[in-house]
């Protein structure tokens, strides 16, 4: 993922603001989506001189992104940030459930004010201290144009500051009556809005959080396409708990719905990971469990010994850069109890092969 940004610095400060922020994924510039949240966040730029891009082709991909050719402006590359990282994740879920493969082309970010700060709350008021409402102003009308589904908006309670409120229902109407968005309420004020650091992280294991990411994935308000999944997410959680008793080891859940545990983190990182299957959730009744490593070269010192336990597993990367799968025994149910009795096994065995490899 490499991001792409304008940035104006502000006088006699070391602040600024940033707007028309992009990722861009894979060799395309094509508009895969877009996301609406509250101000710029923590992301920094990339190099330490600070250097505009100068490369013409680069900057004609990005250029095409100006729609109003009276507010072009130099275009940065930043580093990432823990929320821009989250957007990622999201769209990648939302392109994983619905069969496209991997990201490739352009998520673009928008905001309802754009001074930079990862507190709201300080940007606001540096924002109006600034005087930035008139660029905000023009930036958003030009905002306005460029937004293209599927489209989050993520702006939680912005949505109802009264200085914000008004920009939020104008991206909240463009999104459902042009873009025919159709996960969100058609009330303004029925919506959450959610956050995607509050979606992704502080309530992805919960009920609310699951169904609000499954609502956009799908695009659909309904929850009849995905009951069952919920189920199954609720299920994984509990399982979690169970393994994490009859193990004594830390076992997470990585975007609701990827059960794992990993060892020897710091030199040869490698674990287990598992799920439900998710191209049928409803008619799937098998559970998928795979020995991975998060780099290639640290499958190297344990491939001896998993081929030779496991002889007719299947080995690949699934699609994945740089990540290993070894398959292990599919468990062809999705009772609780087999599923946790299998794990635990799995887990014993994969230890047993490890214990002598750091």
């Amino acid at each position: 993922m490499k991001v792409y940004t304008h940035y104006n610095k502000i006088a006699n400060t070391d602040m600024g603001y940033r707007w028309r922020t992009l990722l861009q994924f894979g060799n395309s510039w094509d508009v895969i989506g877009s996301i609406v949240m509250m101000n710029p966040g923590g992301a920094n730029f990339k190099y330490p001189d600070h250097h505009a891009e100068t490369d013409k082709e680069l900057l004609n991909h990005l250029r095409q992104f100006d729609n109003d050719q009276s507010f072009t402006e130099d275009w940065y590359e930043f580093g990432s940030d823990p929320t821009l990282n989250l957007v990622n994740e999201l769209f990648t879920e939302r392109a994983r459930l619905n069969g496209y493969g991997n990201l490739n082309g352009v998520i673009q970010i928008f905001n309802l004010f754009y001074l930079k700060d990862p507190n709201p709350n300080k940007g606001i008021a540096l924002n109006n201290q600034f005087k930035l409402n008139d660029i905000n102003d023009k930036i958003f009308n030009d905002d306005i144009k460029n937004l293209k589904a599927p489209c989050y908006l993520g702006f939680g309670q912005l949505s109802q500051h009264s200085q914000f409120r008004d920009k939020a229902k104008c991206f909240f109407d463009k999104t459902i009556h042009e873009l025919g968005v159709k996960y969100l309420s058609p009330v303004f004020e029925e919506n959450s809005f959610m956050h995607p650091r509050r979606l992704m992280r502080f309530m992805k294991n919960k009920p609310e959080g699951m169904l609000m990411k499954l609502q956009f994935c799908y695009d659909t308000r309904s929850s009849d396409k995905f009951q069952g999944e919920i189920g199954y997410l609720s299920k994984l959680s509990l399982i979690k708990s169970r393994l994490t008793q009859m193990t004594n080891a830390k076992w997470w859940i990585y975007q609701g719905w990827d059960l794992g545990i990993s060892f020897n983190d710091k030199t040869n990182k490698i674990g287990l990971e598992s799920w439900y299957g998710r191209k049928n959730i409803e008619n799937d009744d098998y559970f998928h469990v795979f020995v991975t490593v998060w780099d290639t070269n640290c499958f190297v010192p344990y491939k001896e010994e998993l081929i030779k336990r496991y002889p007719n597993a299947i080995i690949d990367n699934m699609g994945f850069k740089n990540r290993i799968y070894l398959h292990l025994p599919t468990i062809k149910s999705t009772d609780s109890d087999i599923i946790v009795e299998a794990l635990n096994n799995y887990y014993y065995q994969l230890l047993e092969i490890i214990k002598t490899i750091k």
